[in-house]
């Protein structure tokens, strides 16, 4: 009888422990894989690209179908967040012209946002006007509004919603898994598995707990701030407007 009982409390006791696991993982590694898509009734979408609203509205309408993937990697006190070059051809057709988009994710792919969290800085590896460049930024968390009252199912994990001050990005949230500031800087108590930034909308699909490559932080160039980097932008632009 005795062991009947011990038998049957082991039994209950896997089953509590195996119903757990979907609401806690441990974040000393993470890999986070998110698949993207455009928010293409968005009027902020490609707003920045210096197009006629008609052209705009164009290319937005020609992102209705596509779907790109990033993935998120976090190991100790650092972490990457970059794009995945799609396989085969995704395109778009713009103006006439047909663009293979995953052909593009490809250049990008070199690009990535590098953070560590102990010394509480991230480094932006990108290229511009044909030039590479690190920029250089403090890990800031922007203020964000919890709505308690509104939760979601996201990959076996409970989520809460959460929107920024200027309510232009919503975000949905869990605590099941320790991590801030990741992918974004929301300073919220858990990882970011859904976010809306007003032009595109990720959502997380595969949860592992195992990183299967080294993060490395940028090297190569010498460190920008951000705004060194944003003035140099700005007056690549106004040149190109002006010629």
């Amino acid at each position: 009888m005795v062991v009947l009982k011990y038998t049957i409390m082991k039994k209950l006791f896997l089953a509590l422990f195996a119903a757990m696991l979907p609401t806690m993982i441990s974040a000393q590694e993470l890999t986070v894989t998110y698949q993207v898509v455009y928010n293409t009734s968005s009027p902020n979408l490609f707003a920045e690209a210096g197009l006629s609203e008609e052209m705009r509205s164009n290319l937005a309408a020609a992102y209705k179908d596509v779907v790109m993937t990033y993935r998120l990697k976090l190991k100790g006190n650092e972490s990457e967040f970059r794009i995945v070059p799609g396989e085969g051809k995704q395109e778009i057709t713009f103006m006439g012209q047909k663009i293979d988009v995953n052909a593009a994710s490809l250049a990008q792919a070199q690009n990535y946002t590098y953070k560590n969290h102990a010394d509480g800085i991230a480094l932006e590896k990108t290229q511009m006007f044909g030039k590479s460049f690190i920029v250089s930024d403090s890990i800031k968390s922007e203020a964000y509004s919890k709505i308690e009252n509104e939760k979601k199912n996201i990959l076996g994990f409970e989520c809460t919603k959460a929107i920024s001050a200027d309510g232009k990005t919503t975000v949905w949230y869990t605590s099941g898994i320790p991590v801030k500031d990741e992918p974004i800087a929301c300073g919220l108590d858990g990882l970011v598995l859904q976010f809306d930034n007003g032009q595109q909308i990720f959502t997380a699909t595969e949860i592992l707990d195992t990183v299967d490559t080294e993060i490395i932080r940028p090297s190569g160039e010498k460190p920008i701030t951000r705004e060194e980097f944003t003035n140099f932008v700005n007056k690549r632009v106004e040149m190109m407007k002006r010629n």
